[in-house]
């Protein structure tokens, strides 16, 4: 399919690649399907191409819906690849304080955020698009576009995965749809893709985070300690070290293998190293994560070697008294950092994403351990409902975390 007119001044071609295909292939046989993508699999830009083709060939003349799970969303990414590829000479009017679009065809494509539940209530529509579905907590929005699909009934979603206690998993991979299809799509599997952008994510993500993101496995994630924290928002090459601004040391100790990350038996020890802005923020820019290493001076010198400013504090866990002595034996000033363990959480979180919506806590790329940690560190679900609520982190994937809690305790008010 071409878009003639897309407003660049070129032509665009649009070429699908095999799980693409199949995808428009069982929109046109089924009620809902669903496109299962990793990152960077052409799940959008699929589901903007099946928005084109109902609107101006399949179903002329007939009321469509795009829904994305906020305006932002909408408007950054769902809506600015549907306006890429539909071809300008279609439109005929644009209200873009409705957002509602008349083509020449004479469709009319409302565009709406699904924040608002209510405002996706309309007219009887004859398709609909839900983008990125993952990120919408009930189904309401996925009910109210539903009841308007009458007499024909064609809705498509575009996701990547949520977690297995999403409402998407029983729908389409438990039997919930009857007349339903789902197309799963690994990131590698769009040949449209750099081979440097394949690589650079695997190398980034690891475990279960990286089924998800990338492979489209539907993992579980619920129950997750730090749910605020963006791999976009809060990981940031401009967390670099400063060689004019103090250093700082979260420590927290260990040298247990065990059965690897995400097990209860791994114990690494863990130096993260970071700045405290100007602005009262926290920039975590390097990383220690070491097993099977019993000298504690082993540890503190090779860090040291490292070349940046020694450190003017290192926050410790309290316990860690051999530790401390071996930290003041090299004149590293050190502070037992043990508080509240949902006080220090709180204070991290208000750190990630405050109630102004601004971001204090940075981390480097580099600092794959502490990313991993950071989306995988989750509450036990099960001791929570046992005990009436009551929520307690997991000794899993806790050990970045718990050394950033220590080093922000000092950010608390």
């Amino acid at each position: 399919m071409a878009a003639s007119d897309n407003g660049s001044g070129n032509q665009k071609v649009y070429t699908a690649h095999e799980k693409q295909a199949a995808f428009h292939h069982y929109v046109r046989q089924y009620t809902d399907v669903l496109f299962n993508g990793g990152r960077g699999s052409g799940k959008t830009t699929a589901g903007a191409i099946q928005a084109v083709l109902e609107s101006t060939h399949y179903q002329k003349g007939e009321r469509g819906i795009i829904v994305a799970p906020t305006y932002p969303m909408l408007e950054d990414a769902t809506m600015y690849e549907f306006f890429e590829w539909l071809p300008r000479q279609f439109i005929s009017e644009f209200q873009k304080q409705r957002r509602v679009l008349t083509l020449t065809t004479g469709s009319e494509i409302a565009f709406r955020s699904a924040d608002n539940p209510d405002s996706l209530r309309g007219p009887n529509r004859a398709w609909g698009w839900i983008d990125e579905g993952r990120n919408l907590r009930t189904r309401e929005a996925f009910d109210i576009v539903s009841a308007q699909l009458r007499p024909a009934r064609k809705l498509w979603h575009t996701t990547t995965p949520g977690g297995l206690f999403h409402w998407y998993y029983p729908l389409f991979f438990e039997g919930g749809l009857p007349d339903s299809k789902t197309v799963t799509v690994r990131t590698e599997e769009n040949p449209h893709l750099p081979d440097e952008y394949s690589k650079r994510l695997r190398s980034q993500y690891t475990g279960a985070f990286a089924q998800q993101e990338l492979d489209a496995e539907w993992v579980a994630f619920e129950g997750r300690v730090y749910d605020n924290f963006d791999l976009e928002l809060n990981v940031s090459k401009s967390a670099e070290y400063n060689p004019d601004w103090a250093v700082e040391w979260g420590v927290d100790g260990g040298y247990a293998e065990g059965d690897g990350p995400g097990h209860a038996n791994y114990h690494p020890r863990v130096i993260l190293l970071g700045q405290i802005t100007p602005e009262g923020g926290l920039n975590i820019f390097a990383e220690y994560v070491q097993t099977l290493e019993p000298d504690h001076l082993a540890s503190i010198d090779e860090v040291l070697g490292w070349g940046y400013n020694k450190p003017e504090l290192a926050s410790v866990d309290s316990s860690e008294a051999v530790f401390r002595a071996n930290l003041s034996r090299r004149g590293i000033s050190n502070i037992g950092a043990t508080h509240q363990v949902v006080e220090g959480i709180k204070n991290v979180r208000r750190l990630i994403c405050d109630g102004n919506n601004k971001r204090l806590l940075m981390i480097n790329p580099r600092c794959k351990h502490t990313i991993r940690e950071m989306l995988s560190y989750r509450y036990d679900l099960k001791s929570s409902q046992a005990k009436g609520g009551e929520q307690k982190p997991l000794k899993i994937d806790d050990h970045t975390p718990d050394a950033l809690r220590y080093l922000a305790w000092k950010l608390r008010y």
